[in-house]
This record gives C-alpha cells, structure tokens and sequence, in this order.
C-alpha cells in the first residue's frame, strides 16, 4: 500500500537517514526502541503517549527523560513526530516498513531454517553460502527447531518457502496413494 502510514513515515525517515548518512545507526536504535516499548509490559507508557488528554509537551518531556542522551536525536526526534501526529502505536509497522527498505538498501535476505535439530556450524555456514550465491544477497538466518517436520529442512523467505521436510514428503505420497486408491 503505497500510501500506508507505515510506508510514508518509513520512507520519510529512510529519506533523511541517507541524506545524513546516519542510516545504519537509525535504523539499529529505532529498531531497539520499538522493541523496548511495545514489549508487552509498557502497555501504560504508549497508553500515556497517545492519551489525547495528554499535553504534547508532558509527551515530549516523558520522550526526552526515557530517551534523551540514550539514542541520537533523530531517533528522539521522530517518535517526538509520530507521538505529536497520533501515530506512536504504528511505531512496530514503521519500523518493519523501514527495516524492508534498509534491507533492500543493503542487498540482505532474511531467510528462517526449520529443521528438527539445530543446524552445525559448518552446515549452517554452507547454508548461508548456498543461499547467499542463489539469491546474490547477504543472509541473515533464523533458525527453529520443529519436531514434527521430522527430518529435513524448511526455508522461508519473502513469499517464498522452500520445503524439503520429511514431513512433507510422506504428506505428498499419501496424497498420491490416496488419488490412486480413488
């Protein structure tokens, strides 16, 4: 949605981060912060920062003694707009919104590993190798553990999923069996 509030705040704050050249840096603490704030246990914190009965300098103030000194003061600048614009609880999909165009920016593949055990370091290396010349991208890979895929390996990335699971195998005959037996 190329009018979304998430889209249009992201692109304005990537925007100004590669014309200062701070992106990296931007886009590190923003990501920090969202974490910090919508981790479930300061409901209370954004509750007050988009309280209409709030003043914006109280907003400001509270802003400025939580993050003031702790991140640049572009990061304390924008939640400063996005409180004063109402939009303080569309902080997580702003900072997904910028981390999609940091990571296009930076040619980076976040890329989720299913297998049923971790993955050893050399094959995890091999992994990453693999994909990394396939997609022609950095990858940053996320790995879980599912045991009821039951051996195998599934990847996930963009809208793409690539499963080679055991699971889904044994699904694909039964599916077969199940057509021929019909």
């Amino acid at each position: 949605m190329a009018g979304s509030v998430e889209n249009v705040y992201s692109t304005a704050l990537f925007e100004l981060c590669e014309e200062q050249g701070t992106l990296d840096n931007t886009y590190d603490e923003l990501s920090q912060v969202s974490g910090i704030i919508f981790d479930g246990t300061q409901s209370e914190f954004v509750e007050m920062l988009s309280s209409p009965l709030i003043s914006f300098a109280d907003k400001q103030k509270a802003l400025e003694n939580v993050f003031g000194g702790r991140v640049s003061d572009t990061v304390l600048d924008f939640l400063c707009v996005v409180t004063q614009k109402g939009r303080i609880k569309q902080l997580p999909a702003i900072t997904q919104e910028l981390k999609k165009l940091y990571h296009e920016k930076k040619n980076i593949l976040e890329v989720s590993a299913t297998t049923v055990h971790p993955l050893s370091p050399a094959l995890r290396e091999k992994l990453i190798n693999k994909l990394s010349s396939v997609s022609g991208k950095s990858i940053i890979l996320h790995e879980k553990q599912d045991k009821t895929i039951l051996g195998g390996i599934v990847l996930r990335y963009g809208n793409t999923e690539i499963d080679s699971s055991v699971k889904s195998k044994l699904d694909k005959i039964r599916s077969q069996i199940d057509s021929a037996i019909v």
